[in-house]
């Protein structure tokens, strides 16, 4: 049951300290590992399989490398895969060895992944040994750094001192405040995975009509839009995103792109320019889910508070 190894805790705390709640979240919350590890977040790492090499995300996976290879090989067998029940239960045993009196996971949609399932796996297997303290596992029906948002607003709030309750209580208000939007500059990944048919793939492949995408309130795939050739893909993300927070009082926004840096420069500019955001983060994508969307894929999350 050896797990890879997660993002350590904040080295400022002191071992006398008594960790009230830790939070754990997963890779696909792209959470910077400078502010994982200044909030004492902890990260679970998704795997990605290419051809029959198994690599971890955001461990021993070179993205450039990987994305380099999608574009040149286009046979190239990739897949993803949750971390088992037992990694879990590794982490959720360390952490509370480590003195923490309750776990809160901060999980992928679990429409998507294994991933939620395999936690409730290992949290169930941590219990039997720590039947004293609390394992909760929190369903964002988010992913990328919308997901991290909360991963984020509920480390902060643990720094603070509050309850596993309490922070439960923040986070289904945050909730509907975050969000994301991501245009892919191809098809061909999304119909390689069964997600749309040969036929649209071969249509929108000849006129050029790429969709943009987010999560429903399910935590499922839906479309927002199809625009025809990639330069109005950043236009209908910041139309989208717009809509989404307007009205703020604050704002706090993330620039996601997979080997699409010019794009997510330009994208960063426009956001910057129409939505004045009080900060502005850039992540990746990670890889496990451009393995399902192809490089080039780009978004803006958004996080704004009445």
């Amino acid at each position: 049951m050896n797990a890879p190894s997660p993002t350590p805790p904040n080295p400022s705390q002191s071992e006398n300290t008594t960790i009230s709640v830790m939070i754990v979240t997963d890779s696909v919350a792209q959470v910077p590992p400078d502010l994982a590890r200044q909030l004492g977040i902890r990260v679970i790492p998704l795997s990605v399989m290419v051809e029959d090499k198994k690599y971890i995300d955001g461990v021993d996976l070179d993205s450039a490398g990987l994305y380099l290879r999608m574009r040149q090989e286009k046979d190239l067998h990739i897949s993803t895969s949750a971390p088992s029940a037992g990694q879990f239960y590794a982490l959720f045993l360390d952490c509370l060895n480590s003195g923490a009196q309750s776990v809160l996971y901060i999980g992928l949609t679990s429409r998507l992944s294994g991933t939620f399932s395999a936690a409730e796996g290992g949290s169930i297997m941590a219990r039997e040994e720590f039947g004293d303290r609390q394992i909760v596992l929190y369903d964002t029906r988010l992913a990328t750094i919308a997901q991290g948002f909360l991963a984020i607003e509920a480390a902060r709030l643990a720094n603070q001192g509050a309850s596993v309750e309490q922070i439960l209580q923040q986070l289904d208000l945050e909730r509907k405040r975050i969000g994301f939007a991501a245009g892919l500059e191809t098809l061909e990944y999304l119909a390689r995975g069964g997600r749309i048919g040969k036929a649209a793939y071969m249509l929108g492949s000849i006129v050029q009509i790429l969709p943009i995408i987010t999560l429903s309130e399910d935590g499922e795939v839906l479309p927002i839009s199809r625009v025809r050739g990639y330069h109005h893909v950043l236009e209908e993300i910041v139309d989208y995103v717009s809509e989404k927070v307007c009205g703020c009082r604050s704002l706090s926004l993330a620039i996601m792109h997979a080997d699409a840096q010019s794009w997510a420069d330009k994208l960063q500019s426009m956001a910057e320019a129409r939505l004045h955001p009080d900060e502005i983060l850039v992540t990746p994508f990670t890889p496990v889910m451009v393995a399902h969307t192809g490089p080039g894929i780009i978004g803006l999350a958004y996080h704004w508070r009445p």
